[in-house]
């Protein structure tokens, strides 16, 4: 199953790679051979109807427009980032009304890490299955270990574990929603590492869809390893 809806896509792809080490730029390494943001974009290039933005920071902005000019007609813009993961999607969100075609109130918009490079097909097509049905999903995959609340180094609580997940992108939205997420976050200071959680604030119901366990971040020389593992 591929979706019939088009998709708007909102890809953070800053890198700037400080867990990778010094000079790394995370998502132009190589695994089996291609960059990071590479196979991130070709999934989005394969995929039927999608629209992407890239949101990436002044380092990288001319090698993005240079993919854009040259590999994946996908890439409908490139704009800057902010100085939080927040503020650079919201950039991508506002780049998303300037755009030839711009989203509808009900179109789709996925945000998606440019360094989580081994998403697959399925899983966006499981992505559009639950925004056929709820007004916010994202991937997740049940935790696979006991989770342990912790502060000042004391065990609080432990949480069932068959009621945790670990969510992963991309996190999908029905573009109206979105906006009003997002809206609400920067004109309130609100940050968030996932994006889910601010439509959350705003008493939307998330629901979760199958992810993968190889759809990993890419964000320490293992995961590098671990992602040419996996290939294989």
């Amino acid at each position: 199953m591929s979706c019939q809806h088009k998709i708007y896509v909102v890809i953070p792809a800053a890198g700037s790679g400080s867990r990778m080490g010094k000079n790394s730029n995370k998502l132009f390494m190589e695994v089996a051979g291609i960059p990071v943001i590479e196979r991130t974009l070709q999934t989005f290039m394969d995929y039927p109807n999608t629209h992407c933005v890239i949101v990436t920071n002044e380092e990288n902005i001319d090698a993005m427009k240079e993919l854009q000019r040259t590999k994946f007609s996908c890439i409908e813009m490139v704009v800057l980032g902010g100085s939080s993961r927040t503020e650079s999607v919201g950039n991508g969100i506002r780049a998303l009304a300037l755009l030839n075609n711009p989203p509808s109130k009900d179109d789709y918009v996925f945000i998606h890490d440019g360094a989580r490079c081994l998403v697959t097909s399925q899983i966006l097509d499981n992505c559009c299955e639950g925004l056929a049905n709820n007004d916010v999903c994202v991937a997740g995959v049940a935790t696979k270990n006991t989770i342990k609340v912790v502060k000042d180094g004391i065990v609080e609580s432990t949480p069932d574990r068959s009621t945790l997940y670990e969510v992963q992108t991309p996190q999908c939205f029905k573009y109206d929603i979105l906006k009003k997420s997002y809206d609400n976050a920067i004109s309130n200071g609100i940050e968030a590492t996932d994006d889910t959680a601010l439509a959350e604030l705003l008493g939307y119901k998330v629901a979760i869809v199958e992810g993968s366990y190889s759809n990993i971040k890419i964000t320490t020389p293992e995961d590098i390893i671990l992602a040419n593992g996996l290939l294989k």
